[in-house]
């Protein structure tokens, strides 16, 4: 990607983002606040108005307006819940319940007397947002992360292009997975949330009950870890690690690049090192990726070569980690090479 599309990318990335923010603020804070407010004090209000309003959702809202006295001084309210604006309160049923000039208890902040709600407590709805932003928030992460890695790249390759490189006893170990642990946890949690949402207004609308959403965020949270868990222990079985002994520079090849097995082979077997580039094509233009690949060779049988990676890294990233690895066993770097060639 030229400097001038990733300027583009970074710039649609920052509003995207403040956007998101701006969501998160609201659905968050006024869950945050309802919670809050259960420990807020009581006192009796008058309803002046009570009135259905029509709202953006699939059912209606409600205005109230209500006066009530604190310490002998008169307040005016206005407010049902802290998430009158975007929630899906049944405006018809809360005005049969608070009809105009009845009288009921309003919650106030001892606080900030002027700070008050007709209704208390976090309900289904409020974990409902929640769960329909978490797969919103997980994207825009993604984005960011993909950013930064990119920015990293162009401004400091790290050494080895960012890989875990390890040593203990006697050997010199490349992690070379696709996904950490960390990462798959996060995508399981973005996926799952975001799976989740269609049974939930399927068959509960938008306003569910509060055990409905605590057993699908209970759920999402499951999935997560079990993603992070079955990723962890898959890491860590060596199953993508590219091993190299320190005292023969034996070379124990992954499981990736197709290979189902771990291969182990000495260093003369192979004559250098390369990063290949891969050409895609997809619907929305032609994208390269590059792997860095072990020249293989074999007395009597044509070369091969050896993808290292499980996916396409940048250009940067897979030379930095092809120097690393021409370090290490000592090999020649024979340039950039065609995918397949």
């Amino acid at each position: 990607m030229s400097k001038s599309a990733a300027y583009i990318v970074l710039a649609a990335l920052l509003c995207w983002t403040a956007l998101i923010g701006g969501g998160d603020y609201f659905v968050f804070g006024a869950t945050l606040r309802q919670y809050r407010a259960r420990n807020f004090s009581a006192t009796r209000c008058q309803i002046v108005l009570s009135e259905v309003t029509p709202r953006p959702m699939m059912h209606s809202g409600v205005s109230v307006k209500y006066i009530y006295t604190v310490n002998g001084r008169e307040y005016r309210g206005s407010r049902y819940r802290y998430d009158d604006e975007y929630s899906s309160n049944p405006g018809a049923a809360i005005v049969r319940t608070f009809p105009k000039w009845s009288e009921h208890p309003v919650y106030y902040d001892p606080g900030n007397p002027a700070d008050s709600v007709l209704a208390t407590g976090i309900e289904g709805s409020d974990l409902m947002m929640i769960l329909f932003s978490i797969p919103v928030n997980v994207a825009v992460l993604m984005l960011w992360g993909w950013m930064a890695a990119w920015l990293r790249e162009k401004w400091r390759t790290p050494q080895a292009g960012g890989v875990r490189i390890w040593r203990r006893e006697g050997k010199i170990g490349a992690r070379l997975a696709w996904l950490s642990a960390p990462a798959a946890g996060f995508y399981a949690l973005g996926g799952a949330a975001f799976a989740a949402a269609f049974p939930v207004v399927a068959f509960n609308g938008l306003a569910p009950s509060l055990q409905t959403m605590a057993i699908a965020l209970a759920a999402v949270l499951a999935a997560a870890v079990a993603a992070f868990g079955w990723t962890a222990l898959r890491n860590a079985s060596g199953k993508y690690d590219l091993l190299i002994d320190e005292n023969s520079r034996a070379v124990t090849l992954p499981q990736t690049g197709g290979r189902s097995r771990n291969v182990t082979l000495p260093r003369g077997a192979f004559a250098g090192i390369c990063v290949q580039r891969r050409l895609s094509r997809l619907s929305s233009g032609t994208f390269y990726s590059y792997l860095p690949a072990l020249d293989r060779r074999e007395p009597g049988a044509p070369p091969r070569r050896e993808a290292l990676s499980p996916c396409g890294w940048t250009e940067e990233k897979a030379r930095a980690f092809s120097q690393w690895l021409v370090g290490e066993l000592g090999l020649p770097f024979t340039g950039l090479e065609e995918e397949g060639q």
